[in-house]
């Protein structure tokens, strides 16, 4: 019983720390690689880039995104990435100018708005 307490406790610690950003929303100078532009249903690939104060790349950093396509839906899903990893993306069918909305947890631990990028649908 002893033995399963101990598996517990180290499985719990190992998921908590899986959770942990490598710092904060204000840490950081936030920037993106996308594209400008896109065809209507094809993948693409965005990175989503963060510098420290001291200048130094830092990947990690956990971010959410949304997407608000032309004719979308009002309340769009929102996803999950890390700075420093490509995200693939499936652009939607309509045409028309679409925005990325990046936000990241602060000091505090609300969401708030880091980096808003805008690219067009073809």
């Amino acid at each position: 019983m002893k033995n399963l307490a101990a598996v517990v406790s180290i499985g719990v610690t190992a998921l908590l720390g899986g959770c942990r950003s490598a710092g904060t929303a204000e840490e950081f100078t936030w920037s993106a690689d996308l594209p400008k532009e896109v065809d209507r249903g094809a993948e693409f690939t965005l990175v989503v880039k963060t510098v420290n104060s001291a200048g130094a790349a830092v990947n990690g950093v956990a971010y959410r995104y949304q997407i608000l396509w032309p004719q979308g839906s009002a309340n769009p899903l929102r996803h999950k990435g890390a700075s420093g990893e490509p995200e693939k993306v499936k652009a939607r069918m309509a045409t028309g100018p679409a925005t990325i909305v990046f936000t990241c947890a602060n000091r505090e631990g609300l969401d708030v708005k880091v980096l808003e990028s805008r690219f067009e649908v073809k």
